[in-house]
C-alpha cells in the first residue's frame, strides 16, 4: 500500500457540491463511528496499519463532507501519523480556502476547485499547496496556459481531475455532471498540454479519481480498510 486514504466521521456536508459523487454510494456513507464512540479503538487500529504496511508513503486525510468540518479528528490523525511513521507525508484535501493553523502542521494542503474564477482567489498556507481542479464546464474553453496564469507562484502542484458519474448511474449527481462537465475538446487538449509541459510546476491529469484498485486504500471512522468507496464490511 503506497497510499491511505483516512476518511473522517460522515456528517451532512457544508459545501453541498452538486458533482460529489460520495452522495451516490450504495451504503449512504453509513458506517459505525468508532472514532467517537471508542477512540481507543480507533487510533489502535490506524496505528496498526501504519505499522503493518512500510511501504507506506501518504496518508490523505480526506472525507465523504470536507474534512475540515471536524478539525479535532484531522488533528488527531495527523499526530497519530507523525507519532507512528514521520516519513509518511500527510495531505489533507480540503474546500476550507480560509487559512488555518493545522494547514501549517500538514504537509501537503490540497484545494478543490470547481470554478475558474476561484483559482485566484484563495488565500493559499501550509508547507506546500495543491490545486485539485475539478473540471467543470466553468474551465470549458481554457488552455492549460490561462488556467496557470490564475494560480499562484505558491502553488507547485496541480491535479485536473475529470467528473466522474456513479456505477449504477442515474442519479442527480450523474445528471448534474453529463450537463456541466467540462466539453471532451476542452479535456483532450490538456491532456496533450500536460503531456508537453516542462515548467516549474508538478502536474497531474486524473481521469479515475474514484477507482482506489491498486493506488490506494480507505481507513474509515469504523477503523475498518476498505479497498473501495463502495465496499462495505
Amino acid at each position: 500500500m503506497k497510499s491511505l486514504q483516512v476518511v473522517t466521521p460522515s456528517e451532512p456536508c457544508i459545501y453541498h457540491c452538486p458533482f460529489c459523487i460520495s452522495k451516490t454510494h450504495r451504503h449512504f456513507n453509513r458506517f459505525q463511528n468508532v472514532y467517537q464512540e471508542d477512540f481507543q479503538k480507533w487510533k489502535t487500529s490506524l496505528e496498526q496499519v501504519l505499522e503493518e504496511n512500510k511501504d507506506l508513503k501518504t496518508v490523505v486525510i480526506t472525507g465523504t463532507n470536507e474534512p475540515m468540518q471536524t478539525p479535532k479528528c484531522v488533528k488527531d490523525i495527523l499526530d497519530i501519523v507523525r507519532a507512528k511513521r514521520k516519513d509518511v507525508t500527510v495531505e489533507i484535501q480540503t474546500r476550507r480556502y480560509l487559512p488555518s493553523r493545522l494547514y501549517e502542521e500538514i504537509d501537503i494542503v490540497a484545494y478543490s476547485i470547481a470554478s475558474f474564477s476561484l483559482l485566484d482567489k484563495i488565500e493559499v498556507c501550509g508547507k506546500k499547496a495543491r490545486y485539485v481542479i475539478i473540471l467543470t464546464d466553468s474551465f470549458s474553453h481554457k488552455s492549460l496556459q490561462e488556467i496557470l496564469a490564475n494560480i499562484p507562484d505558491t502553488v507547485s502542484q496541480v491535479t485536473f481531475k475529470v467528473l466522474q458519474e456513479s456505477i449504477e448511474g442515474n442519479t442527480e449527481v450523474d445528471k448534474w455532471i453529463q450537463i456541466h462537465k467540462a466539453d471532451d475538446e476542452t479535456v483532450q487538449k490538456l491532456k496533450e498540454d500536460i503531456s508537453n509541459y516542462h515548467g516549474t510546476k508538478s502536474i497531474l491529469f486524473d481521469e479515475c479519481c474514484m477507482n482506489a484498485k491498486a493506488r490506494y486504500e480507505i481507513f474509515r471512522c469504523d477503523g475498518k480498510v476498505y479497498k473501495d468507496w463502495d465496499e462495505v464490511k
